[in-house]
This record gives structure tokens, sequence and C-alpha cells, in this order.
């Protein structure tokens, strides 16, 4: 009885080690895709602006300018180089965080998928993770509906929604979207619903490669 008793609490201690484990490496993996996709966004826009800065073409930093409508202070110049990498480093985190953050809540259903099958340990280091339609079209979804939902509202408090000649162009693509609290909302479900069925295509078409590679073994 006593010897039951110690493995049902062996097993229990061993599943929340196992949780704990999974929910640790989350949460570092969030944190490193953050710092470098904040890295490599803050980065490119910095060198970018130096680029359009010193060449020769009079307009080159046009569109670039027009960032400084969602950064503030943010403009193709000296300075503008240095706050264009704070606010690309920071929104690049941001979404990349926001992304793991929901993609992962597939990982522990995959590495259980993994355990009960036959697979040994030495193929497991191996194993490809297949990619979790559902979870990357709510996630990648997520994150480009927030997008456009928060570019959208920060023109009409900006007062510039009527001067946007590219938020103008959306009009075409995503029915009833327009530059407004309500619009934003339509095409932010617009945006997730064809971002979402993307995904389901994508991530078909990614398994289906993974599954005959596994099977070439």
């Amino acid at each position: 009885m006593t010897s039951n008793s110690y493995t049902g609490t062996d097993a229990g201690a061993e599943d929340n080690l196992d949780e704990e484990l999974i929910r640790a490496t989350v949460k570092l993996n969030t944190w490193i895709l953050a710092g470098v996709f904040g890295c490599i966004s803050g980065l490119s826009l910095c060198i970018l602006t130096y680029l359009s800065l010193y060449s020769s073409h009079p307009d080159t930093g046009h569109f670039l300018n027009l960032l400084g409508v969602f950064m503030p202070g943010y403009e193709v110049s000296h300075a503008g180089a240095w706050i264009g990498l704070f606010w690309g480093a920071l929104l690049g985190a941001l979404l990349a965080a926001l992304f793991y953050r929901v993609y992962a809540r597939s990982i522990g259903v995959q590495i259980e998928r993994y355990c009960d099958s036959d697979i040994n340990s030495r193929e497991l280091f191996g194993a490809t993770l297949l990619f979790d339609a559902n979870y990357l079209g709510l996630a990648l979804g997520a994150v480009v509906a927030c997008g456009l939902i928060i570019t959208t509202n920060w023109l009409v408090f900006r007062g510039t929604a009527d001067h946007s000649v590219h938020a103008m162009l959306l009009v075409n693509y995503l029915p009833g979207y327009t530059i407004s609290l309500t619009g934003s909302f339509v095409g932010a479900l617009e945006l997730f619903g064809v971002t979402y069925l993307m995904c389901l295509l994508f991530s078909r078409i990614y398994n289906g490669v993974v599954f005959m590679r596994g099977r070439g073994k």
C-alpha cells in the first residue's frame, strides 16, 4: 500500500516537473525570440534609414518618413535612425512575443504526442515538430489583426485619417474597412480570417513535407 502511494506521488511530481520544464522552456524561448526579432527589426530600420539618408535619390526617404506617423519622433535623419532603432526593436519584440506565446500553447500537446508514440529518445532529438494549423492561425492572425486596429486608430487619434493614402488603399481589399474605430475592427476580423486560412494551407503543405521526409528515413 505504501509502495503504491509512493509511486503515485512520484508520478505526480514527475508530471508537475514536466509541466514546469515546458513552461520554463516556453518562457525562455519567448525572451530569445523577442530579443532576436527585436534586434533584427531595429537594426534593419536603422540601416534602411541611413541608406536612405545617404542615397542620391531626392525622394528616397519619402516612404520611410511615413513610419513617423506610427513611431513618434522618427524621420529619415541621423537622430531618426536611432529613434527608429528603438521603435523597431520594441515593436518587433512585442509582436514576436505575442506570436510565440499564442502558438506555444500547442507545443506541450505535440511533445506528448511524440512521447506516446514508439519513437525512442535518440530519434526524438532529430524529430521535427509539426505546425499546429489552428494555433499558428490564431497566433499570426492575432498579430495581424491587432496591428491593423492599433495603426488605424492611431491615425484617427492623430487626426490624419483623411491624409493616409496607403491606409485608404486597404478599402479596396477589405470590404467594410474604414479609417475609424468601427472600421478597424471590421478590417481586423477580415484580415484575421484571411491569415487564418493561409496558415491552414501553409501548415497542410509543411506538415505534408515533414511527413514524407519522416517516411523516407
